[in-house]
Formats: structure tokens, C-alpha cells, sequence
């Protein structure tokens, strides 16, 4: 039985505070070695976030670590307007620069992501909740962030990578902790229900989530319970999936059981803000 989630071996022994720390710096590494590989055509292509281009997810990218290296408060009006502020400034500069200012700002997060890493349980602040949030919270929503946007550069530019790396580790755990909620609230599974996934490839893994007699669901191991319906797809599909960049009509998944059910979760895997 593959494992439903969660890193092994030597990641294993790291708190997810230093996973979504090594995630981002991961991530961000990954996306200046790409960015400097790129050419003005590239640069200029769509990705699957709607209406931005490969330049303006490194203006967001460079505006929000810019804004995390100054503390990462919470802004004075509504969180999209500190997302479109930061490409609306930065789309349209020359991709040097842009790479430049990604550049020039390492430096410092590498140190604030290691060395002066603040605690798990400090303050902080992310768009998801809009809230005060733990420290730890923040980050992991910054790591999921950073690897999603590398992975919408990558199929733009078709260069593929790292769909096994921090980043992606952060991902699927974030996924998988929302899925309880997905299935029995979003999808409204009834109690008794268990819906399995299976996914291949990178990250693979297999589990079931299961609604109890109150309505309450949890994951559970693949054969803990008879699978009412079960979807089996790729990691990379899943993962597309859950950050809202594909819909279920484009993507090539196998489903055998409660078919309605099992469509009900997987159009609703997005957990993106």
C-alpha cells in the first residue's frame, strides 16, 4: 500500500516549519536558475494563471518576497490588491531587471529562512484566511505559492521539473489536509462514505476519506474501509488540480464506484485562494 502523505526518511525529521522553510528557499533557487534560462518570447508566453504571463508571475514572485523579506504584515486593504499591486508594478520591466531585483533579494531571505528563521508560533499573516495566523501557517502557504507558480512556469515554457521536490511535498500535505473538509462539506459525501485516491507518478500515494455516522470525515489508510468511489490519476493532475490550474474535463482520471460522488470531490479539489 503506498503511503497516503508525508515526507520519509530524512525529511521526516524536520518540523514542518523547517520543510516550508527548505521549500521555499528550494523554490525560489529553482525559479532564478529557470528565469535566467528564459528568452524574451518565453518570457512574454500565458500561463495557466489566468491572464498573467511567465513576466508577471516573476513580478509576483519578486513583489511578495519582497514583501515577506519587510516582515510579510498584513497590508492596509484587501489581500488582492497586494497580489495585482505587485505585477501591475513590476509587468512590462525588462526580464533582467526584473531576474535582478529576484536576485539581489536572496540573499536576505536565504538568511531569514535559515538563520534567522522566526519561530513557528510567532505572528503572522497570509491571504488565505486573510487573519493573524501562526508563523509556521504563513510560510507553508508561502512554500505552496512558490512551488505552484514555478510548476506555471514550467508548462509554460514546457520544461518540466521538480514535481517531487519541497515544494511539492508542501503541496500535497496541504491537499491532503483539506480534503476531509472537501469531501464531507463540499462534496457532501454522506456518512458511511469512503472515497479513495490513488495517484502515480512523483509523489504517489493512496489513501481513503472516509465520512463517519456523525458526518465527520478523516483520512484513513486505503483499505481501512470498502471504497465507495475511487479515482485514480496522476500526481500532476492532482496537483493541478488542487491549485486551481486545470479542470476536471481536461485531465485523464479513471473512476470506478460512485462515479456522481467522486466528480463532486475532484471539481473541487482547488484549495488556491
Amino acid at each position: 500500500m503506498l503511503a497516503p502523505g508525508g515526507p520519509t526518511g530524512k525529511a521526516a525529521a524536520m518540523s514542518p516549519h523547517d520543510r516550508a522553510a527548505a521549500a521555499c528557499r528550494h523554490s525560489l533557487h529553482a525559479l532564478l536558475e529557470l528565469g535566467d534560462r528564459l528568452n524574451d518570447e518565453q518570457w512574454a508566453a500565458p500561463t495557466d494563471c489566468p491572464g498573467w504571463s511567465v513576466g508577471d508571475v516573476y513580478g509576483h514572485v519578486v513583489s511578495l518576497e519582497q514583501w515577506m523579506a519587510d516582515g510579510g504584515a498584513a497590508p492596509a486593504g484587501p489581500p488582492q490588491e497586494l497580489i495585482d499591486s505587485g505585477v501591475a508594478l513590476w509587468r512590462g520591466t525588462p526580464r533582467a531587471e526584473v531576474l535582478g531585483a529576484l536576485r539581489a533579494l536572496l540573499p536576505q531571505r536565504e538568511r531569514q529562512l535559515t538563520d534567522e528563521l522566526r519561530a513557528a508560533d510567532a505572528p503572522g499573516w497570509w491571504v488565505w484566511s486573510n487573519a493573524t495566523v501562526p508563523f509556521v501557517v504563513q510560510l507553508t502557504g508561502r512554500a505552496f505559492d512558490l512551488w505552484v507558480h514555478e510548476q506555471d512556469v514550467r508548462r509554460a515554457v514546457r520544461r518540466p521539473g521538480n514535481l517531487g521536490s519541497a515544494g511539492a511535498q508542501v503541496a500535497r500535505d496541504l491537499m491532503l489536509q483539506a480534503l476531509p473538509r472537501i469531501v464531507a462539506k463540499g462534496a457532501g459525501a454522506p456518512p458511511g462514505s469512503a472515497v479513495r485516491f490513488t495517484t502515480l507518478g512523483e509523489l504517489p500515494q493512496d489513501f481513503t476519506v472516509y465520512v463517519d455516522q456523525h458526518g465527520r470525515a478523516s483520512v484513513a489508510p486505503a483499505d481501512a474501509h470498502p471504497a465507495t468511489a475511487h479515482a485514480l490519476l496522476t500526481w500532476e493532475s492532482y496537483a493541478l488540480l488542487g491549485a486551481g490550474r486545470t479542470t476536471r474535463d481536461r485531465q485523464q482520471i479513471w473512476i470506478t464506484g460512485d462515479t456522481a460522488l467522486a466528480e463532486r470531490v475532484l471539481t473541487r479539489l482547488n484549495i488556491a485562494p
